[in-house]
């Protein structure tokens, strides 16, 4: 209809839909940002309840792995010649058979000479020499955490936890052993599985993912993949390398607040899933008042602009007719403008008698001036354009050779079609305006796009056509320098990196050891001496290309244990260094420890030889009392040679 294009039924529902955008804009800014604080805060109460039950697992764990060690350690090297005196001794030890659901031990060969259930022996001993529980019990001083397996005697689900006895000789005697049958969760039973008021549940996985306790016993033993609500969570940590970490985290996925953390003296992870739906009700429940009550303000809103838009707008008819008649009739016959009309209305008609001679007038200028400019640009050897209101009112011919383009395409174009993503237009605004604020010019190098869809490099110089006035338009200037980009950041990169492994050299070590020594008084942090044990035997049999290959892998395994924040880096030689940034020293002790037992679990076949290293590691913690980066080293390297004269594959930290 056609009153519908008049300025004044605009004016009007421009009113109105102000009045009920502003109603709608507050309760949407409202209720987004108590969204994000609400969702915050279930995120964080997920993560720190997940924190605290694994804290309370590792205490069980650590109970049990206490229990194994003083068994094993009162395991005296005689009772391996009398079973009979081995059976009495492990009876004796009601407080293990009450922890666990069987007592094993079994001699260096693997054999079983022990087995009790509930501490009554039984007569089925099969041999266990080729578990890898037992194999790696059998030559450490540690209490070993066995993979999830199934009892070859009980065909159930199990856990065990193993240490070896005290040595003859210098030889191994034996392990002492108990298990825990995941199927009957008595490990998990105060951890609360299931909830069948809000459907949530709680898993524990491993690190290769398989469920070792869940709500369904049929489940335990299968894969977290396979878990409903779980499967995408669990695709990125397998990505990211099946990273444990024992502080909590929470995420929204696949319509579940899966809350984590990881168990620590274990590489299990605790993982709790809360339907979405339910977590976010409360959070829902206010969105629904907060519409209600926008929507009624609205209302009122827009009934209240109704009425003073109709009463503002009156006279704007009456200039309406008069300059539709100035544009219609022939300029003698027109009555006069109304000249007791004042305020803008006034002005505005005292204007128009001047706007058409002062339109032409001005259009001839402006035709004479884009000629001559238009001129100027095709003959000029550097991509130059004019743009206005985001779009080109004037390139040159280089400008338009450059991107692919004849001049009637990019004329009129927005500017936005040359860059590859909307971000990367934002992010030039980003970085123009306080430029153009500042100093009245940009330059800086940007990605752009051809026509063809290549991207390349471009260096841009901007500046305003009236200084301190965008409005009128900004005059740019491009050169193409995508290849000159591409030699600086080869150059750069190989100047801070280490060729073989691609880690940190140690010169951009030591610049970062040197920044971080000197804030260290406000932001403490830890750093790492890393010295490989028995790598020259690989050298030396296997060769330099073996060795090449050891640094490598081990390379990535320390990248994959520390933090995104963490630095690598390779100082030479089989010496690495990791700086720990913001890192409590307990943490930086876990790290450190992970470090160790990633290269100690490292195996290296080459040509028919099977090579295994150490790390000694020294670690050091600066909080201002040291004044240099030189003497940071320095006491890591000290820690460090303490771990070798230790008997090497240790953790010391400088100062202990």
């Amino acid at each position: 209809m056609r009153w519908t294009r008049t300025l004044k039924f605009k004016i009007v529902s421009l009113a109105v839909v102000m009045g009920v955008l502003s109603a709608v804009a507050t309760a949407e800014l409202l209720l987004r940002f108590t969204g994000n604080d609400v969702e915050t805060l279930l995120l964080d109460s997920g993560a720190s309840e997940q924190q605290g039950t694994a804290t309370l697992l590792a205490t069980k764990l650590q109970l049990l792995q206490t229990t194994v060690r003083a068994v094993a350690q009162a395991v005296r090297p005689e009772l391996w010649q009398d079973t009979a005196a081995l059976q009495r001794h492990l009876r004796q030890e009601s407080s293990a058979n009450a922890l666990f659901g069987m007592m094993l031990a079994a001699d260096a060969q693997g054999q079983l000479r022990v087995r009790l259930i509930k501490g009554e022996p039984t007569t089925e001993l099969p041999p266990i020499g080729d578990r890898p529980y037992f194999q790696r019990a059998i030559g450490s001083d540690q209490v070993v955490i066995s993979e999830p397996i199934i009892g070859r005697a009980s065909g159930r689900p199990l856990v065990i936890l193993a240490m070896a006895t005290p040595r003859r000789d210098g030889h191994p005697t034996g392990i002492v052993a108990g298990t825990l049958d995941l199927a009957s969760a008595r490990l998990f039973s105060d951890i609360g599985l299931t909830d069948a008021r809000d459907g949530s549940r709680t898993l524990v996985l491993d690190r290769s993912g398989t469920v070792l306790a869940h709500p369904d016993p049929a489940r335990v033993m299968g894969n977290a993949a396979d878990e409903p609500g779980l499967a995408e969570v669990y695709r990125r940590w397998r990505n990211a390398a099946s990273p444990i970490h024992t502080d909590g985290r929470a995420v929204l996925s696949s319509g579940y607040l899966i809350s984590m953390a990881g168990i620590p003296v274990s590489d299990w992870m605790l993982v709790h899933l809360r339907p979405q739906q339910v977590a976010l009700r409360p959070l829902h429940a206010a969105q629904r008042a907060a519409w209600l009550s926008a929507a009624a303000v609205g209302l009122v809103a827009a009934l209240l602009a109704t009425w003073f838009g109709l009463r503002v707008t009156r006279p704007i008819d009456k200039l309406r007719d008069r300059a539709i008649a100035s544009l219609t009739d022939a300029r003698s016959n027109l009555a006069p403008w109304p000249a007791k009309w004042g305020g803008e209305l006034g002005e505005l008609a005292r204007v128009f008698q001047h706007v058409e001679d002062e339109r032409e007038r001005r259009e001839r200028d402006t035709r004479a001036l884009l000629q001559q400019l238009e001129a100027v640009l095709d003959h000029a050897q550097v991509g130059i354009a004019l743009t206005r209101d985001g779009r080109f009112e004037l390139v040159s011919r280089h400008f338009c050779d450059t991107f692919g383009m004849r001049k009637d395409e990019m004329e009129g174009m927005p500017t936005r079609e040359i860059y590859p993503s909307d971000e990367a237009f934002a992010a030039l605004a980003e970085r123009a305006r306080p430029q153009f604020m500042e100093q009245g010019f940009f330059t800086g190098e940007v990605e752009l796009m051809r026509k063809s869809g290549e991207s390349f490099w471009a260096h841009m110089r901007g500046r305003a056509v009236v200084a301190g006035d965008m409005s009128k338009g900004t005059i740019w200037t491009f050169e193409d320098v995508t290849e000159m980009r591409a030699q600086r950041e080869r150059l750069t990169w190989d100047s801070s990196h280490d060729a073989l492994t691609g880690l940190v050299n140690r010169a951009a070590f030591e610049t970062l050891l040197t920044e971080a020594t000197a804030q260290a008084e406000s932001e403490p942090f830890c750093a790492l001496f890393i010295d490989l044990d028995r790598f020259k035997q690989v050298n030396d049999t296997g060769g330099h290309a073996a060795g090449d290959a050891v640094l490598r892998d081990i390379a990535e395994r320390l990248t994959a244990q520390v933090r995104k924040s963490d630095t690598v880096a390779r100082l030479g030689g089989d010496e690495f260094a990791v700086l720990l940034p913001r890192c409590p020293i307990g943490h930086a002790r876990d790290i450190a420890e992970k470090i160790r037992k990633t290269v100690v679990d490292y195996r290296l076949d080459w040509e028919g030889h099977r090579f295994a290293i150490g790390a000694s590691i020294g670690m050091v913690r600066v909080d201002g009392s040291f004044d240099s980066a030189k003497k940071v080293l320095s006491a890591a390297d000290n820690a460090c040679y303490a771990a070798k004269h230790r008997g090497r594959n240790c953790v010391v930290v400088f100062g202990d």
